[in-house]
Parts: structure tokens; C-alpha cells; sequence
């Protein structure tokens, strides 16, 4: 990961880290929702609604991500270094 930063102009702060980190959950929860739904539509009535009923709850739980992403990105929200 260290060389991957190097080569974008340097290291990351506190903050960058905790934006990209919530980003790439985000998109993560994204994608798992997309595979659910797809099993979804191969399954039968009652595993179908089980797995939408995930994808709801997984929907509710990226847009939470990518609002505490924006309140990053604003500095509403704050990452302390470690001491």
C-alpha cells in the first residue's frame, strides 16, 4: 500500500485515509448489492425476498457510509492523528 501512496504525490493524511476508507466500503456495499440481486433473480420467491431484504439493508448502510464521506470531505467530521 506504502508504494501505491508514494506514487500518487505522497502520503495520505489522517483525514484522506478515513474519506477514501469510507469511499471504498461504500463502493464495496455496492457491489455486494448488485451480486445479491442478481442470486435474487435466479432464486425462488421466498430466497428472493430474503435477499432483497439484505439489499435494503445494505443500500441503507452505503448511503450512511457516503454521507459520513461527505461530512469528511467538508471537515465536518475530524481524524485525529495518533499520538
Amino acid at each position: 500500500m506504502a508504494d501505491l501512496i508514494k506514487g500518487l504525490g505522497g502520503p495520505r493524511t489522517a483525514q484522506q485515509e478515513l474519506f477514501y476508507g469510507l469511499e471504498d466500503s461504500a463502493a464495496i456495499l455496492g457491489w455486494s448489492v448488485i451480486e445479491l440481486k442478481d442470486m435474487a433473480s435466479k432464486s425462488n420467491e421466498s430466497q428472493s425476498a430474503f435477499f432483497m431484504k439484505i439489499c435494503k439493508m445494505l443500500n441503507a448502510e452505503q448511503d450512511k457510509l457516503r454521507v459520513y464521506a461527505a461530512e469528511v470531505k467538508t471537515g465536518t467530521i475530524v481524524r485525529a492523528k495518533p499520538e
